[in-house]
């Protein structure tokens, strides 16, 4: 709806502030629980995938965010893969790039 009324304004919107506001649910029926339609893309990451997505950006490893969130290395790793899977992206640092260039970090 943001996207939409600022484009009746005559406004645009540049590619990194759409997926943002897309892959964090703002500006749209999803933060308000509505059913909408989805785009294609990357699907909207948790709050904990956030965590550790920043946490991966600093170049810490899975045991090491593992300690810092006090949880067990194997559920870092899969929380990574989601994200891997979410940003479509085949490694860490593609992710924290991908992440950095649409405004998640």
């Amino acid at each position: 709806k943001k996207i939409a009324a600022r484009r009746r304004q005559g406004g645009r919107w540049d590619t990194r502030t759409t997926w943002s506001m897309f892959l964090t649910g703002t500006g749209s029926g999803v933060a308000q629980g509505r059913s909408t339609m989805v785009p294609p893309g990357p699907r909207i990451l948790t709050r904990r995938e956030m965590e550790v997505l920043r946490l991966v950006a600093t170049g810490e490893t899975d045991r090491g965010i593992a300690d810092t969130l006090y949880v067990s290395r194997r559920t870092i790793s899969s929380h990574v893969s989601n994200i891997l899977a979410k940003l479509d992206v085949p490694s860490r640092r593609a992710a924290v790039v991908t992440a950095a260039r649409i405004g998640l970090l």
